[in-house]
């Protein structure tokens, strides 16, 4: 709901400026106190907000937009069947995260916002961020795991998409705002920023982690997915800050943009640095490092990667205004991230599931966990269906050179055929010695029946989900309870 209502005039004069509008069909003097993007939540004064998506046409939803209480619509096409004042535009989402945000009040400008991009990283970063900088005031997250609420706990409903549709990312900060948040972090898909559903905000701060091959099914090229990441500096408040990985190339062009950049690393170029990293059983430990400033932390996660998250999320809230000190006594006691090399057993052997579904996270996720075995790094591994083909192969081959043992299964599989995405992983896996399963829970299953108590388990892919795509059912499937019922049955000999 508006904090003020506002004219369809104005938001008209928003979309003009940039170059969105084709033409206005009915009166502008109309008020609107809310917006919708679902006609089944539309209420009496809305803004209904319609365009071509990929499963269903909002602009066949209008009519009853109109009964249920829409007094005017954006859309990408004149309805004829409604009679409401329609404003039709040329790209439909971008007109709708611009009309939301300007008849919602444009909520970011009370808070401190930033976003987070890149291939991998972007939800510990921007968790571990929420974390950091409710130590100044109430903060929120969102992105892979919801809406991370500013209690730290996942708000009902809101688990799904990367990062939700323009419409509801506008009404979500309104909520976090009237209800006294002071700071809001998102994860930004190249997903979401080429469908420009984060246009609607401007951030204080950008953070880009790093860059492989992922999403090819979606973009033309690693040069076109890299160039949707970028789309996020433009989204930046006139002071805001850029936030870079320095070991990542791909953001090069950046550092020249403004003095205000703060770049992180593990190497001695970067201002934000971690230094004498030392990897234990259960935490990684190494030394904050900025300037002269020189501070211990022990961070209770696994892996050079997770250290390089902390990084990005110590940059932000360095421009956030907190000091060395008080982060990294928060990094040193920051909370588990849901499926992000999440231990859900520890005895007789380890069992842990992450979201790992590129080579490179693979790759990751192995190197960390290599040396903290003392038996067989056992590794259950998919590719989901209906994306990024090109990947498969070189998965295959990551996880053959990296673990003791491979079970390759199905992620979700959604409308391709499991097996054939299973025969497009193997065949990157050469002459080694890989079991196949395309049951998951099987697989699972199989993988912990035959540990030993050295061991170590790694489920990659599936991560926090809870549920499995196939076809287009989506199926309960909660694998850390999986694993733990595995593990029970393990310890009383079935």
């Amino acid at each position: 709901m508006a904090d003020q209502p506002v004219s369809l005039g104005a938001v008209t004069r928003v979309l003009q400026a940039a170059d969105l509008v084709e033409e206005v069909h009915g009166r502008e003097d109309v008020t609107l106190t809310g917006v919708s993007q679902d006609s089944r939540s539309v209420e009496a004064g809305d803004l209904f907000l319609a365009w071509r998506g990929d499963r269903f046409d909002a602009h066949d939803f209008v009519p009853d937009a109109e009964a249920a209480g829409a007094v005017a619509a954006v859309v990408e096409r004149h309805v004829l069947e409604a009679t409401i004042p329609q404003v039709e535009v040329r790209d439909g989402r971008h007109a709708a995260a611009l009309a939301a945000d300007t008849v919602l009040g444009s909520p970011w400008t009370g808070l401190f916002t930033a976003g987070v991009t890149g291939t991998n990283g972007k939800t510990t970063t921007t968790v571990l961020a929420r974390h950091l900088l409710a130590e100044q005031g109430p903060s929120a997250a969102v992105g892979t795991l919801g809406l991370l609420d500013v209690d730290g706990s996942v708000r009902a409903g809101t688990e799904g998409l990367t990062t939700p549709g323009p419409v509801e990312v506008t009404e979500w900060l309104r909520e976090l705002a009237d209800g006294g948040a002071s700071s809001v972090l998102f994860e930004a898909s190249s997903h979401a920023l080429e469908q420009r559903r984060l246009d609607g905000i401007r951030f204080d701060a950008v953070a880009f982690t790093n860059l492989s091959q992922d999403h090819l099914d979606y973009h033309a090229s690693l040069e076109s997915y890299r160039d949707a990441k970028l789309r996020l500096a433009s989204l930046r408040k006139s002071d805001a800050w850029l936030v870079l990985n320095a070991d990542e190339s791909a953001w090069a062009s950046l550092s020249a943009q403004g003095e205000r950049v703060l770049t992180y690393g593990l190497g001695p170029h970067a201002e934000l640095r971690a230094e004498r990293v030392v990897a234990g059983r259960d935490h990684t430990a190494f030394d904050l490092v900025r300037g002269d400033g020189h501070v211990a932390v022990e961070l209770p996660l696994l892996g050079r990667f997770n250290v390089e998250n902390a990084l990005a999320a110590a940059g932000i809230a360095t421009v956030a205004g907190l000091g060395l000190e008080r982060i990294a006594r928060r990094l040193s006691a920051a909370p588990q991230i849901p499926g992000r090399l999440e231990m859900v057993c520890a005895e007789p052997f380890r069992v842990l599931i992450d979201f790992a579904h590129t080579a490179d996270a693979l790759r990751n996720v192995i190197r960390t966990l290599r040396p903290l075995v003392e038996g067989r790094l056992i590794v259950v591994f998919g590719a989901g269906g209906d994306r990024d083909r090109a990947k498969r192969p070189e998965m295959g081959r990551v996880v053959a050179e990296g673990a003791d043992e491979a079970v390759v299964t199905s992620d979700n599989p959604r409308t391709e055929d499991p097996e054939a995405i299973i025969r497009e992983i193997t065949a990157g896996m050469g002459g080694s010695t890989y079991r196949t399963e395309v049951d998951r829970r099987r697989a699972i299953t199989m993988a912990i029946a035959e540990a030993h108590p050295d061991d170590l388990v790694l489920l990659a892919g599936k991560g926090h989900e809870t549920y499995q795509v196939v076809g287009s059912e989506r199926r309960p499937f909660d694998e850390a309870a999986i694993a733990t019922e595995c593990v029970s049955r393990w310890r009383n000999g079935s």
